[in-house]
């Protein structure tokens, strides 16, 4: 095979063996699983959840495969509903723009049709995600502009991904590995930026996980089929990368490093280009013991590229939309609100209507700065209504690699989010078999303790 971006990324899937995955990646892994899976659970009862959960009965119907907080689908379906419920919340990971939620959907569902070992799973899940890095760094950093693309690389960059993972559960070869994530890159929704970051509707939970991870099963298994695909896709003067970059980098393709051993996670459930400036803004009324009344005016500066996403010019009308208004989620940090949680989307109207967060949104200016360059920078300044000013800056918000959070806030985080609907006992029976993945059993076990009880 010639060498180009998807060979090489191929021979490092095809050949990765348990002893050459460092320990810090194979935990990191696992705590992805945990992370994730708690995400899915959290948003079974959620109306766009059931009304998606309704219409895969009605076009694919089945009963293969677990789905987080109800029962069984067919493998496409579950994959797509769990993934789907995984980024309801906004609450998934940040691991290579949003590498986890459809690496889990597809490596779990798959993993359950084969009836194969933890094992595999973990590998499969390792894999997925080195490789969604691997093709997520090699442009990230010169990424164009979204109104000039009007395109989320997250998600072709996960449907490769979620192509590797497969091919490994399937013991592809380096030539079909390669093969699949060509066709995976060929096959994957182009991911509009209008759905993510305008009026997405309740389309947008679907573009990150689980368009990507049913594309990655169904192109894995066309591949194990003797399909071919595209083999330049990524690295071609019509590829992906001159599409959504102005260059990209090679020696991102070979790392030394291991993406899973700098993990980045949510403690906020809204998007990440939000979380610099909430943690700022926590931090500053918090440690001034600031009041709404006492504010005056707020500016914030953030990297120009993000502005477009989180800066709203009128007030949230959908609870997704609720997640990507960045007045709208900062002023609940000024009024004290502590990290953001799935009502403070879900109940947007009821919030909106408290005076408060109209007056303080009102109050909030957000600018670019030319020399922030990373969603994790930012820079608040307060005007106080006694006419002082206090002022911040971030580049290390919470749940960054320079700032984790660590397994017992993990831990935390899963426990509120599947508790309600597992209960105590199967959370916690749930909890430690993603914690001891790899033990030599089958996936079956950990895959009926995602459905809900008596399902």
């Amino acid at each position: 095979m010639t060498p180009n971006p998807l060979t090489r990324i191929a021979e490092f899937v095809a050949g990765l063996r348990p002893e050459a995955v460092p320990d810090e990646a194979m935990r990191q892994a696992r705590l992805c699983l945990l992370d994730t899976l708690g995400c899915m659970i959290s948003a079974a009862g959620t109306d766009e959840a059931q009304r998606l959960r309704r219409a895969e009965a009605a076009t694919n119907p089945g009963a293969l495969c677990s789905v987080a907080g109800g029962g069984r689908h067919s493998l496409l379906g579950a994959a797509r509903i769990n993934a789907y419920q995984g980024d309801v919340f906004e609450l998934n990971d940040l691991i290579a723009g949003h590498a986890s939620i459809g690496n889990v959907a597809a490596a779990l569902a798959l993993a359950q049709a084969r009836q194969a070992p933890e094992q595999t799973l973990l590998m499969a899940l390792v894999a997925g995600i080195e490789t969604t890095a691997r093709v997520y760094n090699a442009f990230y950093p010169f990424q164009k502009p979204l109104d000039e693309v009007g395109i989320v690389s997250v998600g072709p960059v996960s449907t490769i991904g979620a192509a590797a993972a497969s091919a490994l559960i399937l013991g592809l070869d380096v030539e079909r590995t390669a093969h699949a994530m060509a066709i995976a890159a060929g096959w994957a929704n182009w991911c509009p930026a209008e759905v993510i970051f305008g009026d997405g509707g309740m389309a947008k939970p679907m573009l990150f996980g689980g368009l990507p991870a049913t594309v990655g099963i169904s192109a894995a298994l066309a591949a194990k089929e003797g399909m071919t695909g595209p083999p330049n896709i990524l690295d071609s003067d019509k590829g992906l990368f001159v599409t959504v970059a102005t260059q990209w980098d090679p020696s991102a393709i070979t790392p030394e490093d291991w993406a899973l051993t700098s993990p980045r996670r949510k403690l906020h459930a809204c998007c990440g280009y939000i979380h610099s400036a909430y943690d700022t803004v926590e931090t500053l009324v918090s440690s001034h013991g600031l009041m709404p009344e006492d504010i005056a005016a707020v500016r914030v500066e953030v990297p120009a590229y993000t502005i477009p996403a989180i800066r709203k010019a009128a007030p949230p009308s959908t609870p997704n939309e609720a997640r990507f208004h960045m007045q709208y989620m900062l002023a609940h940090a000024l009024a004290g609100a502590g990290p953001v949680t799935p009502a403070m989307s879900n109940d947007f109207a009821t919030q909106f209507a408290r005076p408060e967060i109209r007056a303080l949104i009102d109050r909030i200016t957000i600018s670019a700065a030319p020399e922030l360059t990373h969603y994790h920078q930012s820079r608040v300044t307060i005007e106080r209504s006694n006419g002082e000013i206090l002022r911040r800056s971030n580049d290390a918000p919470r749940g960054t690699a320079q700032n984790p959070l660590g397994e017992a806030t993990l831990m935390g985080k899963f426990v509120d989010l599947a508790r309600p609907v597992l209960g105590s006992e199967q959370t916690a029976r749930l909890a430690g078999l993603c914690i001891g993945l790899g033990q030599g059993r089958t996936v079956a076990n950990l895959c009926q303790m995602i459905e809900a009880p008596g399902a």
